[in-house]
């Protein structure tokens, strides 16, 4: 019960169900969830040791936020782990991975970005093919460290990046063709490159949030966002850029 929960929390969170830094009300959370407020809470504190809950004394629970700055170190990060995880992969993944790889990013060319009952927001499918596809670029790096700490550092910064999606930078950008530049790179065995393209795609997503200005912003508790307290079901985590 307690792995569920942290679960269903973990992708309303990173789903922007609540805005950065609104205050998750552990009494409502068990209502919503059907659950005990010992498991809200325990699932809460898993979260915040993922970056995802950040835990002020005497004051409780909040969605993680950041300041620009912060979000700018995090992004810096980032690219400097996936440079290094992306040289790797090159050097030592093989003919089954490049298949693999081809494999993932024609899932992710296929499946619509864009939502068709609204198309301001992103399509969840788009974005189990994204995390994938990020994913599979690194796999044979052979470090669980450095790509569980990717996937941290993706974690931190997508609710914002949830929240800028409907914004005319955002819908504007060519993330298709930088995917595809990225693959390209790659089976060209060209590291270097590689590397650079995906600084450039993680720092275009920071241009974006920045441009929205959402960043460290007071938020409404969870009270007043979102859905009212329902029987909540398992959804698939979310990830992006």
């Amino acid at each position: 019960m307690g792995g569920e929960i942290r679960e269903l929390l973990r992708s309303d969170i990173l789903a922007a169900r609540w805005r950065p830094g609104a205050k998750l009300q552990v009494a409502q959370l068990s209502e919503l969830y059907s659950t005990s407020t010992t498991v809200v809470r325990e699932a809460l504190t898993r979260l915040a040791g993922e970056r995802l809950v950040q835990v002020r004394p005497n004051r409780g629970f909040f969605v993680a936020e950041y300041s620009l700055d912060e979000l700018r170190d995090i992004n810096e990060l980032r690219c400097r782990v996936e440079e290094y995880g992306i040289s790797l992969a090159i050097e030592r993944g093989d003919l089954s991975w490049e298949s693999a790889l081809m494999a993932s990013h024609h899932t992710l060319e296929r499946t619509p970005r864009r939502r068709s009952d609204d198309p301001h927001h992103v399509n969840d499918a788009w974005f189990v093919a994204h995390r994938a596809f990020h994913a599979k670029l690194l796999e044979p790096c052979g470090l669980e460290v450095l790509t569980d700490l990717a996937a941290m550092l993706a974690d931190s910064t997508l609710l914002y990046r949830q929240m800028v999606a409907p914004t005319s930078k955002a819908e504007s950008r060519d993330i298709e063709g930088e995917h595809k530049a990225i693959l390209d790179a790659v089976l060209a065995r060209d590291s270097a490159l590689a590397g650079q393209l995906l600084r450039e795609h993680y720092t275009r997503t920071l241009e974006v949030i920045a441009a929205a200005e959402i960043h460290g912003g007071e938020a409404e508790p969870a009270a007043t966002q979102g859905d009212a307290p329902s029987t909540r079901s398992p959804r698939a985590a979310r990830s992006g850029s």
